[in-house]
């Protein structure tokens, strides 16, 4: 392969179906047989957001791009063929979904890495990501709701939620919260809106946003936040309220610390390979001309 890595000329598309085959061998190849993007490749071509590189005819990278509640870009799924590692095919997305993003009045874009993923933590650092916050991903498999469970959802003040934003589960995470598939900043606006949603949660000493289910792999899921309150309290509110809101899975990005962690074990939650310590990262987009053609 040398000799073709020797003249590396790269062009960037949107995925078709008829892209499908090539896709399927790069995520093969990157990953595995097993590689979780075969479950969701239908829903990420219907919406037109993956961005593929080519080197000629061969499919070199990939890598998905969604809007998120705040406003926001997320980057996800990134794909690299191995035989073209290192050769700046992830930056050359980067680059891509930052100006596509930039014309969509997107100022922001985020993306999370795994802390051992060493190669795209490089290719961070040279598309200009700076790393905001760490985290841990965690879930529990839920059983279906009880009758007498209700939980309601709650409408504080202003000057509830002021203070809620000066939680010490924010300040670990530096105000960063994994909401449904992303992480987005979490500000008196947004949290606004999701109280004028009925996703903010005030039981006792317990606060938690909880999203509605949302079924991306095979189950409904909800998405949990802690706010204020113990911990272990906490999370077992969040899997009251996801059941009763039809999730079969409830799901958290926790502070990356031995406390929670350990905690989050002891309450039934449990942890995958792929989110074992998530590291998440932000690139502010500055105005410029975009100069390579998408097809």
């Amino acid at each position: 392969m040398d000799h073709f890595k020797t003249s590396l000329k790269l062009r960037v598309s949107i995925a078709k179906q008829s892209d499908r085959p090539l896709i399927g061998r790069l995520c093969r190849q990157a990953v595995s047989r097993s590689d979780y993007v075969f479950r969701i490749l239908p829903s990420l071509l219907a919406r037109e957001t993956l961005f593929l590189a080519w080197n000629g005819d061969t499919l070199v990278g990939m890598t998905n791009f969604d809007r998120c509640i705040d406003g926001s870009g997320w980057l996800s799924v990134a794909r690299t063929d191995p035989d073209w590692r290192g050769l700046g095919v992830a930056t050359f997305l980067q680059r891509e979904i930052a100006a596509y993003a930039r014309r969509q009045g997107i100022g922001i874009l985020r993306l999370w890495v795994l802390s051992g993923n060493k190669s795209s933590l490089r290719a961070c650092g040279r598309g200009g990501f700076r790393q905001v916050c760490e985290s841990a991903h965690i879930f529990h498999n839920l059983r279906p709701a009880r009758s007498d469970e209700k939980i309601s959802a709650s409408h504080p003040s202003e000057a509830q939620l002021a203070s809620l934003l000066k939680s010490r589960y924010l300040a670990k995470m530096q105000c960063y919260i994994g909401y449904r598939w992303h992480f987005v900043r979490l500000t008196k606006s947004l949290l606004t809106r999701l109280r004028n949603e009925d996703q903010l949660y005030l039981i006792e000493d317990n606060a938690v946003l909880v999203s509605p289910p949302e079924t991306r792999f095979r189950a409904p899921q909800s998405s949990l936040t802690i706010l204020e309150g113990p911990f272990a309290k906490s999370l077992n509110t969040g899997k009251t309220i996801a059941r009763q809101l039809g999730a079969r899975i409830v799901s958290s990005y926790i502070p990356y610390g031995a406390y929670e962690i350990s905690v989050a074990s002891k309450v039934g939650f449990r942890r995958r390979d792929w989110g074992t310590h998530c590291l998440v990262f932000e690139r502010r987009i500055s105005a410029g001309r975009r100069t390579t053609r998408i097809e």
